[in-house]
C-alpha cells in the first residue's frame, strides 16, 4: 500500500472547474502525464475546502469506474483504509491545510485497482526498494542463567524450564509463563524481554499479567512472585493489564519512581531520550511515588513526573497515549520532535536536524504497519521536508 500526498502552501484562489475536467486532471496526475502547470493547478483546487461537493462527486465516478479493476482490498478493508485516511489531519503553524478529498482521491483509486493499471507502477516499484519497512514481534529473552533467547527465531513450545516454572512461546507468539506445581518454595530466578528499536512483543506473567512491551523498552521480573508484593522493572514504555490480587499488589519500579496497583490497566512510558516519565491510567487505581512524594490516579489521569522529583496530573489523552499498542500512532498537536521519537524507535532510525527542529504540530492518526515513505509523505503534507539516507531521516523545514 502507498500513501501519496502532495499539497503546495498557496492561499486557495480556484476558479470553477467542471466534473469532467477535474476528474480528467486527476487521472493525468495520477498517472503521471500531468504538466507541472497542471499539478499546481490542482493542488490550488485541492486545497479550497469550497470544492468539497464537487471532489466527491468526482471520486464516486472514478470509483465506479474502477469496479472492474482487479480487487486489491475487500470492501471492508477499503472502507477502513478510506476512514483511516480521511481522519488524519495536519496542523500547522499559523497555516491550516485541507486535504482530506485529495487523500481519500487516491485510497479510492488505490482500492479500486485502477492506480496499478498506470505507468506509474513500475516508478513506485523503484523508489520502494529501498524503502524501510515497519518494525514487528521482536525480543530477546535473558533468563537467569545469562542465556539469551532470540524469541522471533524461536519454535513455538517450551522454551526453557527454570525451576517449576516453563516458558511458552504461544502459536500467537507471544511469551506465557506456566508454574505446572503452583507454588514453590525455590527462590524466583529473574528474567529480562527487552525488545530493539523497531520491535514489540507481548507476555503474560506467571500471576496472569498481561504486559506489551513497545520497542527499545525491556522488563525485568520474576519467573514466580512468592513475596508480599509483584515487582517488576521496567525501562522504555508498557501497557499493563494487571491481575487482581488485593493481598499481593503489583509494583512497577522506574529508576525513582515506583507505581503501585491492585488490578487496573496502564501505560508507563519511561524512555531515557523523554524528559518526562508518563503513568496513565486507562481504569482503577494506581499510586505513583516518586522519593518522598505520592499520588492517587483516577481513570483518564496521567502522572508526569521529572528528574527534580516533581509530580504533576492532568487530563490524559488516552487514545495518543495507548494508540502503540492498538497498532496505530496517534498524534494530537504533537510536536516534530515527538512525533520522529516515535518514528525513530519504531522503525529504528536515527532523525537528524541539519537545519534545526521545525516548530510544527501534528495532528492524525496513522496505522503503524505502513513503510516509512508512506508516513513521510503523510506528514510531508505540513510543509516539512524529509528525506532517507540509509537509517539516517533527515528533516529540514
Amino acid at each position: 500500500m502507498f500513501f501519496m500526498v502532495s499539497l503546495m502552501y498557496k492561499e486557495p484562489k480556484s476558479s470553477p472547474m467542471s466534473e469532467p475536467v477535474l476528474q480528467d486532471l486527476m487521472r493525468r496526475y495520477f498517472n503521471g502525464t500531468a504538466t507541472p502547470e497542471e499539478e499546481e493547478t490542482l493542488m490550488q483546487w485541492l486545497s479550497d475546502s469550497k470544492n468539497e461537493a464537487a471532489v466527491k462527486a468526482v471520486m464516486d465516478d472514478m470509483w465506479k469506474d474502477s469496479t472492474d479493476a482487479p480487487e486489491i482490498y475487500t470492501e471492508e478493508q477499503s472502507r477502513q483504509l478510506l476512514e483511516n485516511i480521511l481522519s488524519v489531519k495536519v496542523k500547522h503553524t499559523n497555516r491550516s491545510i485541507w486535504w482530506s478529498a485529495a487523500a481519500a482521491v487516491l485510497v479510492l483509486i488505490l482500492a479500486g485497482g485502477w492506480w496499478l493499471k498506470t505507468d506509474r507502477k513500475q516508478s513506485i516499484a523503484k523508489q520502494t526498494t529501498k524503502d524501510i519497512g515497519p518494525g514487528g514481534n521482536k525480543a530477546t529473552l535473558t533468563l537467569a542463567n545469562g542465556s539469551v533467547i532470540v524469541l522471533e527465531d524461536a519454535k513455538n513450545g517450551a522454551l526453557s524450564k527454570q525451576g517449576t516454572v516453563t516458558v511458552i512461546k504461544l502459536k500467537s507468539g507471544q511469551l506465557a509463563y506456566n508454574n505446572a506445581q503452583g507454588k514453590s518454595n525455590e527462590p524466583a530466578a529473574l528474567n529480562t524481554l527487552a525488545t530493539p528499536r523497531g520491535g514489540q512483543y507481548q507476555v503474560t506473567l506467571p500471576d496472569g499479567t498481561i504486559v506489551w512491551l513497545n520497542s527499545a523498552s525491556s522488563i525485568t521480573f520474576p519467573t514466580a512472585f512468592t513475596g508480599k508484593s509483584r515487582e517488576v522493572a521496567l525501562k522504555g514504555e508498557a501497557y499493563f493489564e494487571v491481575a487482581a490480587n488485593a493481598k499481593q499488589p503489583f509494583m512497577v519500579k522506574v529508576n525513582k519512581m515506583e507505581v503501585q496497583v491492585l488490578g487496573t490497566s496502564f501505560n508507563l512510558m519511561a524512555y531515557t531520550d523523554e524528559q518526562i516519565v508518563k503513568t496513565t491510567l486507562v481504569d482503577g487505581a494506581v499510586k505513583v511515588t516518586q522519593e518522598s512524594r505520592d499520588v492517587i490516579l483516577k481513570p483518564g489521569q496521567q502522572a508526569q513526573t521529572d528528574n527534580n522529583g516533581d509530580i504533576k496530573v492532568v487530563k490524559a489523552d488516552l487514545d495518543a497515549t495507548i494508540a502503540w499498542k492498538n497498532g496505530l500512532f496517534t498524534f494530537n498537536d504533537a510536536t516534530i520532535d515527538d512525533v520522529m521519537r516515535q518514528l525513530g524507535r519504531w522503525y529504528d532510525m536515527e532523525i537528524v536536524y541539519p537545519d534545526g527542529i521545525p516548530k510544527d504540530l501534528f495532528r492524525g492518526e496513522m496505522y503503524r504497519n505502513e513503510n516509512m515513505s508512506s508516513i513521510l509523505k503523510i506528514l510531508e503534507a505540513s510543509g516539512v521536508n524529509f528525506s532517507i539516507r540509509g537509517r539516517k531521516i533527515i528533516v529540514r523545514p
